[in-house]
């Protein structure tokens, strides 16, 4: 079944996310509320775009003061927390927590433009932020605005142990403007309460970045048209299938701590699309099974920026304990067509080896 991405600014014709067969079993946590007050336990779903895989150690205990007359929303796939900050004049603001991985330095302004997008803003150049206190610690705010902008968002974001915790506010611009108060002292009284020792799960990339990726059957064919070429510093494995006159796609393996969504982000730089929304994302990404682990195919079509030719690329995302595994195949459009099935049955069956 594909579901189309309703994407800030990208083609929704262009973005798919699929899933293939699977049967999630996995239950939400549930949330406890008290007036005033709150405690929001781990979300077992956000582990998949943290980097984590099923049996890792659960997200700390974050706690906080629920400003008044805000009220609690279902959590969803990748938020921690969810809540609506209504206005005096019906209106209202969605108020999001999202835990990702860290990443580096160079996505701020991607992140920044992602939002600029979202309200229909241009590409800013350069990255603007003023100092905010979350919790016991300074972050940082930025503030999406414009004359010709169709809403106002709020973002505290605060790196913490390896990953960074984005709070967000958005909404009409009058409604984010009279909220903002309350969403500082709300993000001003966060509190992070470590989470209970658990059975940590075998990585399920735990190996040294030398070894090779093969299908399940050791020693077995690669899929037909394939041909393994040495990989590239970051690369595990690459292959090359090679079609007719310089018609060709590359399959990529990886592994990196960088996050779901940043990679997903990357990769639509990579084909020209603009940013991906977070929120669409989280609500129309769905789980691939794979051995030992859900994971998420994405499927997008655009331009290679290499290039300048037209370019499918079929990514899927297999969530690890402290780093997730990252299968791709980008080129031709009708050589990725005829080899998705293939591809997505390799990711399925994979096993690293030395």
């Amino acid at each position: 079944m594909i579901f189309a991405l309703a994407l800030a600014g990208c083609d929704r014709d262009k973005v798919t996310v699929q899933q293939v067969p699977k049967d999630d079993q996995t239950a939400q946590a549930p949330m406890v509320s008290q007036p005033g007050a709150a405690t929001v336990p781990a979300n077992p779903h956000a582990g998949m775009d943290m980097g984590m895989g099923m049996g890792a150690p659960v997200q700390p205990k974050l706690k906080y003061t629920l400003p008044s007359g805000w009220k609690e929303k279902e959590a969803g796939q990748m938020r921690v927390g969810s809540f609506e900050a209504p206005a005096k004049d019906g209106q209202s603001a969605d108020v999001s927590i999202i835990p990702l991985a860290m990443m580096p330095p160079e996505t701020e302004l991607q992140n920044l433009n992602m939002w600029r997008s979202a309200v229909g803003l241009p590409p800013a150049e350069k990255v603007e932020s003023t100092p905010v206190t979350i919790g016991s610690a300074q972050g940082k705010l930025y503030e999406v605005s414009g004359e010709n902008a169709t809403g106002r968002i709020l973002v505290a974001v605060l790196d913490r142990e390896g990953k960074s915790w984005y709070f967000k506010m958005n909404g009409p611009d009058a409604v984010v403007r009279e909220q903002k108060p309350a969403f500082l002292d709300f993000v001003k009284s966060v509190s992070f309460d470590a989470a209970p020792a658990t059975a940590m799960a075998a990585p399920l990339m735990s190996v040294p970045a030398e070894s090779a990726v093969t299908p399940a059957n050791s020693g077995g064919p690669l899929p037909t048209g394939w041909k393994e070429v040495p990989a590239t510093q970051f690369l595990l494995a690459k292959y090359v299938i090679q079609g007719t006159g310089d018609a060709k796609a590359e399959v990529n393996v990886s592994r990196t701590g960088g996050g779901m969504l940043p990679n997903v982000l990357r990769w639509c730089g990579q084909l020209g699309l603009p940013p991906i929304s977070e929120e669409d994302f989280s609500k129309k990404a769905q789980s691939v099974d794979v051995a030992g682990a859900k994971a998420t195919l994405v499927d997008m079509t655009g331009t290679d920026m290499k290039t300048g030719k037209p370019a499918r690329l079929v990514g899927i995302i297999v969530p690890g304990v402290n780093d997730s595994g990252f299968y791709k195949i980008m080129g031709d459009p009708q050589i990725v067509g005829q080899q998705k099935d293939a591809f997505t049955k390799f990711v399925q069956t994979a096993k690293f080896g030395n």
